[in-house]
């Protein structure tokens, strides 16, 4: 019997990231932050302190807080990942989320804005999965060719 490569191996594939943002804007008291929002189901907004001296995250809601909220001391040059508001709330387009940053005891607000579009992640149907893929169909049907093949040749060698 003989078999052909053809098909493709199967690959596990992730969610695709269903949300863009767009007219994102920062408005800062403490200018030295450099913030990067994103609305992406697959990725965390990040804030990182471009500041010369530390500064305090009061009540961000942070990736790294196990309740979801919490307070944070980022020195020089260190970042911080959080949740957007966009990732949680996706049936408004336009998103507001503001926070506290607290630079020498002084707290100082941010606010980060932004349009933010959400596609509907639509989960292939039973009969679109792996094992009706185009390549494993097409290898099967090329065995089998072959095997009827390879019959019809022995059937006329014996017969000859």
């Amino acid at each position: 019997m003989v078999s052909l490569g053809l098909s493709s191996p199967a690959r596990a594939e992730s969610e695709p990231c269903a949300c863009t943002m767009s007219n994102q804007s920062v408005v800062s008291e403490v200018p030295c932050l450099v913030i990067r929002a994103s609305a992406s189901s697959c990725e965390y907004s990040n804030v990182r302190n471009a500041c010369d001296e530390a500064v305090t995250l009061v009540d961000w809601p942070l990736a790294s807080c196990p309740n979801g909220v919490c307070s944070v001391e980022l020195l020089p040059e260190q970042a911080a990942d959080f949740v957007f508001t966009g990732i949680r709330n996706r049936e408004e387009p336009f998103h507001v989320q503001s926070g506290t940053v607290r630079r020498d005891g002084v707290a100082h607000q941010v606010a980060i804005s932004a349009e933010i579009l959400c596609v509907a992640h639509i989960p292939p149907r039973p009969n679109e999965g792996c094992s009706a893929a185009p390549g494993a169909w097409g290898a099967a049907g090329l065995t089998l060719l072959a095997g009827v093949v390879a019959r019809r040749r022995r059937a006329r060698a014996h017969a000859g």
